[in-house]
């Protein structure tokens, strides 16, 4: 082969990575789900409720499961309401629109905590880990909040999943 055949290959493949580089960065922006605001209240029994809000990327994605030390098991569930009565069921996924922030809330959809290992202790806190279809997992400190007390503010645009 020669040199000016070499260089140019050399140029081509150079070529290539960068814009392969690109594309994976532009995918890793695409596929970035930021969590806020995670929080629990206080228990008394073996099972809690964790709330949080889920802000999506440039991409859709789907929270598909959920992880905590603190409880035997984590499960998405979603709080509704049938003939008058409030009722819940667990469901397997969670979308998360492109560019939008799903709000985890008493009543809608949260994170059941069953099995707790503890009661909740306001003040305390325990790790939370969140995985997606696309995104990389994330774990979050969540905050645990005496009875009654607000969920915290978020003055983010967002839309809360609580469908019936």
């Amino acid at each position: 082969m020669s040199h000016v055949t070499t260089r140019r290959a050399a140029l081509f493949f150079a070529g290539f990575l960068a814009t392969s580089v690109s594309a994976l960065a532009a995918s890793d922006d695409a596929n970035t789900v930021s969590v806020e605001h995670a929080w629990a209240r206080t228990s008394v029994a073996t099972t809690g409720a964790a709330y949080l809000t889920l802000k999506g990327g440039a991409a859709p994605d789907a929270l598909v499961s959920v992880t905590t030390p603190a409880a035997a098991s984590a499960e998405l569930h979603q709080s509704f309401t049938d003939n008058g009565v409030v009722k819940m069921r667990a469901v397997p996924s969670l979308p998360i629109p492109a560019g939008k922030a799903v709000t985890l809330a008493p009543g809608g959809y949260h994170v059941m905590l069953v099995g707790l290992k503890q009661p909740l202790v306001a003040g305390q806190s325990f790790p939370l880990t969140l995985t997606f279809s696309h995104a990389a997992p994330v774990t979050v400190d969540v905050q645990i909040q005496a009875a009654g007390h607000a969920p915290p503010a978020d003055n983010h645009d967002h839309m809360h999943m609580n469908m019936q």
